[in-house]
């Protein structure tokens, strides 16, 4: 037995699936792999979305930071909303965009189908979108427009079990309240959903968002007032 020479693969052709992306076992690796598969696809999320469901990425594991690319075109520094120096990026964010309907409604989509692919990734949706919500100071007003648009369509197209409290709760920090960047940001909100839904759509939402009868605190503290409220709202194009 032991004279007998053991089988090789020598002359035999390994056959591989077309386009198969390895698994990277770090951020880094993780998010380089995804960012490459925007710039390969030149930002056509359809070619991305089917790129992305043949490959063997884990995104159990780096969810988080799959969104962080969907949404700032790269990974952020830890616990920070800023861009990773030595990391890749792709110019085909949801913040690259314009920050009108037409441009922010196919990264919907693509979340979309991509969720009902992977429903578990909703969590990794929700822990980066909390993050980004929070730290509304830290971005541009215009970016924040486009965050307030998306949020709204996220709502308006169902997005896969998106609860509300998600969106509203986190928007409760003083600092972002005083300011008058959480009345903003709800303002472009508002006046998005509004172009699809009705108002009572809009009601039954901030019902689940248990903001219903909150409203005033969306406003800083000189302007709380019921009739700030309603002179503030009526001026809704």
């Amino acid at each position: 037995m032991s004279s007998k020479e053991k089988p090789t693969l020598g002359g035999t052709r390994i056959k591989t699936r077309k386009r198969n992306i390895a698994a990277p076992l770090d951020t880094a690796s993780f998010s380089d792999a995804i960012v490459q598969i925007y710039i390969d696809n030149g930002g056509d999320l359809e070619l991305v979305a089917k790129s992305i469901e043949s490959s063997d990425l884990n995104f159990s594991r780096y969810g988080d930071t799959f969104f962080e690319v969907v949404f700032v075109g790269g990974r952020t520094q830890p616990g920070t909303i800023k861009p990773e120096e030595e990391g890749d990026r792709h110019p085909y964010s949801v913040l690259d965009c314009a920050a009108q309907r037409e441009a922010i409604l196919p990264s919907v989509l693509y979340i979309q189908k991509t969720l009902r692919r992977r429903p578990f990734l909703i969590k990794n949706l929700e822990n980066v979108m909390r993050k980004f919500l929070q730290s509304l100071e830290f971005f541009e007003e215009n970016e924040r427009k486009k965050l307030a648009i998306f949020t709204a369509l996220a709502f308006s197209q169902k997005l896969s079990g998106l609860p509300p409290e998600t969106v509203f709760q986190p928007l409760l920090k003083d600092n972002l309240v005083a300011k008058g960047i959480v009345l903003s940001f709800i303002t472009e909100f508002f006046k998005e959903y509004l172009k699809e839904n009705s108002l009572d759509d809009l009601i039954g939402l901030l019902k689940k968002g248990k903001m219903e009868d909150n409203l005033l605190d969306f406003f800083p503290s000189a302007k709380r007032s019921s009739e700030a409220l309603s002179e503030h709202f009526t001026r809704f194009d």
